[in-house]
């Protein structure tokens, strides 16, 4: 009896050890239970705000905690991690990236003015590449507040535009301030910025993108295109613009932020980029900290929440919120906790129709649950 005990002892025992050598570390449960908040806190604005789709992935470091797609990107047809979309501003980090890697190489100051290289811009003596990166130039727009440029788009919105056309529709109007003296979103600036350096590196920017930013960081789904054509598979965007409920996303890209600097990409991309690229790490520490230094203006908005080279700092969160084509967007990394948040959206018929990028309430409230010491507020 007592060696029958004895192997029915061990043999328990050794289902013990089994199922604790089975059983999930506790860190894996962590991150299940975050992905599944994460989860229900995406489906939960995407029934308030009555969205068609979205994708969010989490990060920490370059571990994931959920990649999730969400809803339909066209009816029926389920959206799925792996969609190309547009990527809108995340890429102007990119390019205010290759800025300072030139300064660090010693080929150019942000100090340097438009004259160096454009003389007839106007305020060309005066506007230096700091103030383009930072949008603290004082140009005006040639699509915010610019009533002819919209219906110009709106009335054929598959119209490929030049940047000469661009800088034209901005330059008819009037200047918004003396240089350094207001913060103005512009998208002028990243056109002219994108031409400087183009200039400076003697390659094309979609060239000095690839072979500085993708190809490094092995972005392989990440690509520039001036046309509408993306990979499959695509997720759909759908919009108001027009006054009805449409498929946005054969519309043409060309009229945002310069030749070159027009990309598509997918949520895993999107999160790879955020720690090198919000976080500088491509970048020596000097530049790293310009990345992310003020601007001062009269007309900038202050800490907690301003706009650095080529990005939003808000807290100690470093973000990226484009809408381009009804595609709306966040990209959002948090240094001190190694944590990136990346989500798109797209809106659904019964959704809001002024245009509001819902990725950002999405984001807050993901933000809100995993680093509640560092709220997110954006202005307005």
């Amino acid at each position: 009896m007592r060696s029958t005990r004895t192997r029915i002892g061990v043999g328990a025992a050794l289902a013990v050890l089994l199922a604790i050598a089975l059983a999930p570390p506790a860190a894996a449960q962590r991150r299940s239970r975050e992905a599944e908040q994460i989860i229900r806190i995406t489906r939960q604005v995407m029934r308030e705000n009555h969205l068609m789709a979205a994708i969010v992935r989490v990060q920490r470091g370059r571990r994931p905690v959920v990649t999730a797609a969400l809803g339909n990107t066209m009816t029926n047809v389920p959206a799925t991690p792996d969609m190309s979309w547009r990527i809108g501003s995340i890429a102007i980090p990119f390019m205010t990236t290759v800025m300072l890697q030139l300064r660090d190489e010693g080929k150019l100051s942000l100090n340097d003015t438009v004259s160096k290289w454009y003389p007839r811009y106007p305020n060309a003596d005066k506007v230096t590449l700091k103030m383009l990166a930072h949008v603290t130039s004082g140009y005006p727009d040639f699509i915010q507040e610019n009533p002819t440029f919209q219906a110009v788009l709106l009335s054929n919105p598959f119209r490929q535009f030049n940047q000469q056309e661009l800088l034209r529709y901005a330059f008819a109007q009037p200047l918004i301030c003396a240089p350094g003296q207001c913060f103005h979103y512009a998208h002028t600036n990243f056109i002219i910025l994108g031409q400087i350096l183009a200039k400076v590196t003697r390659q094309p920017v979609a060239t000095f993108i690839r072979r500085r930013i993708l190809r490094p960081l092995k972005l392989d789904r990440t690509a520039s295109s001036q046309v509408a054509e993306m990979p499959p598979p695509v997720l759909h965007a759908f919009g108001f613009d027009r006054g009805i409920y449409e498929d946005t996303t054969g519309w043409s890209p060309s009229w945002s932020i310069g030749r070159g600097l027009i990309l598509y990409g997918d949520i895993k991309d999107v999160a790879t980029s955020a720690e090198p690229i919000l976080g500088g790490r491509l970048l020596s520490r000097s530049s790293r900290r310009q990345l992310v230094a003020p601007f001062p203006t009269p007309g900038q908005p202050q800490e907690p929440f301003y706009y650095a080279s080529g990005m939003i700092v808000i807290g100690n969160w470093r973000v990226q919120n484009p809408y381009i084509n009804d595609y709306g967007g966040v990209q959002a990394y948090l240094p001190g906790k190694r944590l990136t948040i990346v989500v798109v959206s797209t809106v659904g018929i019964d959704g809001n129709r002024t245009g509001e990028n819902v990725s950002q309430v999405i984001f807050q409230r993901i933000a809100k649950r995993l680093a509640p010491s560092d709220p997110v507020a954006f202005p307005g």
